[in-house]
């Protein structure tokens, strides 16, 4: 059962309620509580939805290229913070993350 499923549920419920006079103020608060959560449930779906636009980086020299930046990064930051970090070059065959310290050759 997902949260829509029991949205829409509770909504069912909340329209047999409505039929008493006693209880049409509080039912009618409650559905409207329901439709700001079902909005906010739909906008998280989307966003929770992989992004097409976001491409997989590339693995050069020990570092992470991606196809709209310059520059290489660091795979350990990337990979455990999500942080584009560009590394450092110490010489010709090795490269260093100033935020980690990794050593990449």
């Amino acid at each position: 059962m997902t949260i829509f499923n029991s949205i829409e549920q509770a909504k069912s419920l909340l329209s047999q309620l409505s039929n008493t006079t006693q209880h049409k103020n509080l039912v009618d608060s409650i559905s409207k509580e329901l439709e700001t959560i079902t909005v906010f449930a739909q906008q998280l779906t989307k966003k929770s939805s992989p992004d097409p636009t976001i491409s997989k980086p590339e693995m050069k020299s020990g570092c992470y290229i991606f196809a709209n930046a310059k520059g290489f990064f660091c795979p350990n930051c990337y990979d455990n913070t999500g942080n584009k970090v560009a590394t450092r070059r110490l010489n010709s065959k090795l490269r260093v993350c100033p935020i980690c310290r990794a050593s990449i050759n």
